[in-house]
């Protein structure tokens, strides 16, 4: 699940350094600007996966299926 989480926020965060990247390239700027894009990198890369990894939205559902012919209840598990 975090392994999950992870790859798609290395996902997410390469695709926005890369967007970033270009909106923000000059071609008359000679610094190097690699520090930058590795900052804004790890930073997405870390918010991202921490998010999806709080409001993942795999976890079972609280109300179970009912049994409408018979009129009885197939629950169980607990509610929590």
């Amino acid at each position: 699940m975090f392994g999950q989480c992870l790859l798609i926020g290395t996902g997410i965060s390469g695709l926005s350094t890369s967007i970033y990247g270009v909106i923000t390239d000059d071609k008359y700027d000679r610094r190097d600007r690699k520090n930058e894009y590795i900052t804004i990198f790890t930073i997405i890369l870390l918010v991202s996966t921490i998010l999806m990894f709080v409001f993942n939205n795999n976890s079972n559902s609280l109300v179970s299926t009912c049994d409408l012919e018979g009129g009885q209840m197939n629950n169980t598990k607990p509610p929590f």
